[in-house]
């Protein structure tokens, strides 16, 4: 991988709600910047992707699962190690439900990059048209996102 960043890409037409009732989110996942730029929400992606639900369980458990893959023959599969990604996908579930309980809102995008160390991934969270009320600004926001992501302590 050229670039170092991954996308998850909020996509609607993948939201259910699971057994329990549950707000659960879809998201799907490209490899690089020119396919998050050209994905179209609600259509089978044209490059090498993969769908995800996240779930925000009544007890307050977070759970990511896999829906499927796009292009599964690409060489982005071939490189990906499969530890790596599953911690991806348990930490964008983490960061974009903790988003959610924060503002109310789901991000449109998750941006993730690998930090010098393996485990550890930054991800930079993305509203597309997110209101803020008149008693929230930025930094109120970004104080709150902040203490929405557990994992850090870790």
């Amino acid at each position: 991988m050229t670039d170092n960043r991954l996308f998850l890409m909020y996509d609607t037409s993948f939201d259910e709600m699971d057994a329990e009732g549950s707000p659960s989110f879809g998201y799907v996942l490209v490899f690089n910047s020119e396919d998050a730029e050209q994905y179209q929400a609600g259509e089978n992606p044209s490059c090498p992707a993969v769908s995800m639900m996240f779930t925000d369980h009544a007890d307050g458990a977070i759970s990511g699962d896999l829906l499927g893959w796009a292009h599964l023959d690409a060489d982005i599969f071939q490189q990906f190690p499969l530890g790596h990604f599953l911690l991806l996908m348990e930490q964008a579930a983490q960061v974009a439900i903790n988003a959610y309980r924060q503002v109310g809102q789901v991000p449109d995008r998750l941006v993730a990059q690998h930090l010098g160390d393996e485990e550890l991934i930054q991800f930079d969270v993305q509203f597309n048209d997110l209101q803020l009320n008149e008693q929230q600004n930025e930094q109120q926001l970004a104080q709150q996102l902040m203490s929405g992501r557990p994992y850090l302590d870790s």
